[in-house]
């Protein structure tokens, strides 16, 4: 018997307005009110984002999170962090852009003369994994939670942590997480390998918390952000596995460092998230499970791997990377509405490669 994992495609159109005025650092207002998050006690909102060009103003922190994630639409609500706060207006969006000429720290150049594009994004970056040159950032050391994205670092841990041969059965704790999961049920028992795919194809929640469990909940959240600090993510702070909860938090800047860490010493995970659909084998029945990824860019030729993100609090979240002339040049997008997100990459990205050689 063959069961299909969830995940239908949904293409969504290009976009490609871009801002008036001339390249370098242009001040625009957000459209909408956004919410400002705090994090928990033993947080990093004490913590000044670093000097940085692409530094925006870093929004205070925030509220336990209600919301969906990537895989299921409806996911419950999640308890811890504070109370919720009420909405604000940000601050205006602080954008810089490498100058014309020669990138410092890179073998790019800024040749062209296209304005960077008008972003539906709270904070976003392109920039060079080979080298961390940046070439284009939106409030790129503004907090903001990381929903799913939170699955790469909880993925390196398994990788280091976990045998891929160990069996895992999913327990009711686990399931309770996101009782809408559909891939996953109580009493299911997978490979570790097997339950990274469906947490980093279809982003399943039960998988992350399955694991996390399997290893130890409080022990691998620990490990998650020994991992952040000992790779300079000064201003991230992972509260779960899964990423539901409002108190994973990180910043565009951070994220890159973590990409970075991940193309050169966890290149599976970009081989899981570029490659869909894989074949899974659950073990109490023998029944063969095809799971899909829910990432638009899978499969396409440049991709090299990445992760989506979505929670009410968060809005849609992605961090993609590409390869453009022989270099992984990642764009993150953090805070666009959840129809925007691959349409706001691809906009970044056909900038960036318009005008960098």
């Amino acid at each position: 018997m063959v069961a299909v994992a969830l995940v239908s495609r949904i293409m969504y159109p290009r976009m490609y307005s871009v801002a008036t005025g001339n390249s370098g650092v242009a001040t625009t207002s957000l459209p909408a009110a956004i919410p400002q998050f705090v994090l928990p006690a033993l947080s990093l909102a004490t913590i000044d984002p670093p000097a940085d060009p692409t530094s925006g103003p870093a929004n205070p922190p925030a509220p336990s999170v209600k919301g969906s994630d990537d895989q299921n639409a409806n996911a419950g609500a999640v308890t811890g962090g504070s109370p919720a706060a009420p909405a604000v207006t940000p601050n205006a969006s602080t954008i810089f852009v490498a100058p014309q000429g020669p990138v410092a720290n890179s073998t790019f150049s800024h040749v062209g003369a296209g304005a960077p594009p008008a972003l539906a994004a709270e904070a976003a970056l392109v920039a060079d994994l080979t080298t961390g040159a940046r070439f284009m950032g939106q409030n790129a050391s503004e907090r903001w939670p990381l929903a799913s994205v939170t699955k790469l670092m909880t993925a390196t841990v398994v990788l280091d942590k976990m045998s891929p041969a160990q069996k895992i059965t999913i327990t009711q704790d686990a399931f309770n997480v996101d009782p809408s999961e559909k891939n996953l049920h109580v009493g299911d028992t997978y490979t570790t390998g097997d339950l990274l795919r469906f947490l980093l194809l279809p982003s399943s929640n039960v998988a992350a918390e399955a694991l996390a469990d399997a290893y130890g909940r409080t022990g691998f959240i620990a490990e998650m952000n020994a991992r952040a600090t000992a790779w300079g993510m000064a201003n991230t702070h992972y509260a779960d596995p899964s990423g539901l909860a409002v108190g994973s938090q990180s910043t565009a800047n951070d994220l890159v460092l973590l990409a970075q860490k991940i193309y050169s010493d966890y290149p599976d995970i970009l081989t899981i998230t570029r490659t869909s659909p894989v074949t899974v084998t659950e073990i109490g029945s023998g029944d063969q499970v095809v799971v899909k990824s829910i990432n638009e860019f899978a499969g396409e030729t440049d991709f090299i791997g990445g992760k989506t993100g979505y929670t009410d609090q968060a809005n849609g979240n992605l961090l993609s990377i590409f390869s453009y002339e022989g270099h992984p040049i990642v764009v993150v997008m953090l805070g666009t509405d959840d129809g925007t997100r691959f349409a706001n990459t691809e906009t970044l990205y056909n900038w960036f490669t318009a005008n960098f050689r």
